[in-house]
């Protein structure tokens, strides 16, 4: 199996991480951020994965034989492939296009179309989850992703100026783990060899993560890099403006902590830091540290772990579940006076920069 690069709290706890979080763009201090890294998450053995790429392979043409275009969505996802094929990406968008057409009210669906050609022209429709969810900042993540990428300068303006004014920014992980849950029970996917039910579990789970984590998590970097003023002194002050506004958004409404710290790098990056945004930064990196601490006993627990994810799932935000979670270890949500985040949970440059028009 091709594995995603997992992004959010609940990923990383089925991969071992301690206190390490991927968000992209380049953090305020002036340490060299790339030699800063994810956790690495262990490959599984050879024939586990050769299994696991078979598994892939039929279970998306199965469910591309099917009647749900929702299932056509999640197949062109498991066709997905790093590198990218160009006969791969031909199927995928034969599927995505087929399912937007029988489901155009279908955030699942809408959302893979939108997103599919980020890194390309020409294909996909990078508009069609903001018009059917308009009022969240995250639908217009893509449109401005590909906007930057194309140098279309002035739509880039216009989607910042729309992010800022949206007013929420929900990523709907939990729904995206709820979809990839369900398909794995109805389709298990291949096991460890000789594991017990418990470690079984947790395997599926781990997939199912990997896979919520790649289809729900908008890649902010391309706005990231729109919004750097030192990158690009020559933009509007009207376009920082607008970046400070979408990341105090972030930083309030993104229902990932990976969603969160982009809006402190937004905000950083923008150079438009007020005092109020202090104190949110605070507070973000001191729930931060305190997860890497929960991290710790929910990889020792796998009821913990499956309640965890669980919360994620059914409030449809790690955010609340994060919050549940400090409350049910005694973990104060909110730094004492005088703490000062540690230089480790600064956020760190993405592996993959957007390029820069």
């Amino acid at each position: 199996m091709t594995s995603h690069y997992p992004k959010t709290i609940a990923a990383m706890i089925l991969a071992g991480a301690a206190m390490a979080l991927t968000a992209h763009g380049q953090p305020a201090a002036a340490a060299d951020p790339a030699t800063t890294t994810a956790p690495e998450v262990k490959a599984p053995e050879p024939a586990l994965a050769a299994g696991l790429s078979d598994y892939r392979h039929e279970l998306a043409r199965t469910l591309g034989k099917g009647d749900s275009p929702r299932d056509w969505a999640l197949a062109a996802q498991l066709l997905e492939t790093q590198p990218p094929s160009g006969a791969r990406l031909r199927e995928r968008l034969q599927l995505l296009r087929r399912a937007a057409a029988a489901a155009p009210g279908d955030r699942i669906v809408q959302s893979a179309w939108a997103r599919v050609c980020e890194n390309r022209r020409g294909c996909g429709d990078p508009g069609a989850l903001a018009r059917i969810d308009p009022g969240n900042g995250a639908s217009w993540i893509p449109p401005v992703t590909v906007a930057w990428k194309s140098g279309n300068l002035r739509a880039v303006d216009a989607g910042l100026a729309r992010i800022a004014a949206s007013g929420r920014f929900n990523e709907h992980y939990g729904q995206a783990i709820g979809v990839w849950r369900e398909l794995f029970a109805r389709h298990p996917p291949p096991s460890p060899a000789q594991a017990d039910p418990a470690r079984e579990a947790d395997y599926v789970l781990s997939l199912a993560l990997d896979e919520a984590t790649a289809m729900a998590i908008p890649d902010t970097a391309a706005i990231i890099d729109a919004c750097s003023k030192a990158r690009h002194p020559q933009a509007s002050s009207r376009r920082f403006a607008s970046c400070g506004r979408v990341g105090r958004l972030l930083m309030d409404r993104a229902q990932t902590l990976t969603g969160r710290m982009a809006g402190v790098l937004l905000v950083r990056g923008s150079e438009t830091v007020t005092r109020d945004d202090d104190a949110r930064i605070r507070t973000i990196a001191w729930r931060f540290e305190q997860m890497g601490k929960v991290y710790a006993q929910l990889a020792a627990d796998p009821v913990a772990r499956q309640n965890y994810v669980n919360m994620v799932q059914a409030n449809d935000s790690e955010m609340a579940a994060i919050g549940y979670q400090l409350a049910i270890t005694g973990l104060p949500p909110m730094p004492p006076a005088g703490w000062e985040p540690a230089e480790t949970t600064q956020p760190v440059r993405p592996q993959a920069e957007a390029a820069t028009p």
